[in-house]
């Protein structure tokens, strides 16, 4: 009985380390737009009392053709939720989503509701993070040009988007493990250089299915493949040495 005693004090007290390294919330969901992150911000977020918030919005606003809207509304839409982060007190990273391959969107979406190209309407969305993040002094990950500059998603050929070569799926939005591995790397460089990884913090991770992890595991768990999963494993990796 002893013995089991010290086992269980010994897991409490491992899991308690873990809590005061490395606290990070998964609060993606597949199919959202600013409207819904909107609708679910207090809730997913604000009562979680975060010292950090990763916000990456805009595939759905733009490309889902179910839930489309303008750039002006969108732009309003991502102020007010930036607003509302920044009244209770949480930091933010602001990330503009990634490129998508086109032939695949229009498998699944309707051609004819698109007067841009789809990575045209993506970097404008990305330009209105820019500005807001400069205007409010946030920090600002462009995930969209970091892809871009290399030349990816790659029609049925690059191994970061999922594609029937890679996957066996006629995706092209979503990223494979590999993708989301680059991503959670890349965030934890990002947070790291910029002095904003500290021992005991609490970051949400805050978005759509680039953020759950669309075709892989969503929650926190360290065989888990989504970014925020691979971002909780550096950070352990990085308060551990």
């Amino acid at each position: 009985m002893k013995q089991k005693t010290c086992i269980l004090l010994f897991f409490v007290g491992f899991l308690g380390i873990l809590n005061i390294h490395a606290q990070v919330v998964n609060a993606g969901v597949s199919g959202n737009s600013t409207v819904n992150l909107l609708e679910r911000l207090d809730t997913d977020v604000l009562q979680q009392a975060p010292d950090l918030v990763i916000l990456m919005v805009g595939t759905n606003d733009m490309l889902n053709s179910k839930k489309m809207i303008s750039y002006g509304q969108y732009e309003k839409n991502l102020r007010k939720l930036v607003q509302k982060i920044r009244d209770k007190g949480a930091a933010i990273l602001l990330m503009s989503s990634p490129p998508v391959d086109s032939v695949y969107l229009f498998e699944r979406h309707d051609r004819k509701l698109f007067t841009e190209v789809p990575n045209v309407k993506l970097d404008t969305v990305r330009q209105i993070t820019v500005r807001i993040a400069k205007e409010h002094k946030l920090k600002h990950l462009d995930l969209y040009q970091v892809f871009s500059e290399m030349n990816l998603p790659k029609h049925n050929e690059d191994l970061f988007f999922r594609n029937p070569k890679n996957s066996k799926v006629r995706d092209g939005v979503h990223l494979t493990a590999l993708g989301y591995q680059f991503i959670g790397e890349l965030v934890f460089h990002y947070l790291k250089e910029n002095k904003l990884l500290k021992a005991g913090k609490k970051i949400v991770c805050f978005g759509d299915s680039i953020t759950n992890g669309g075709g892989i595991n969503g929650e926190i768990t360290a065989e888990a493949k989504n970014y925020p999963s691979i971002l909780y494993g550096l950070i352990l990796e990085h308060f551990s040495r």
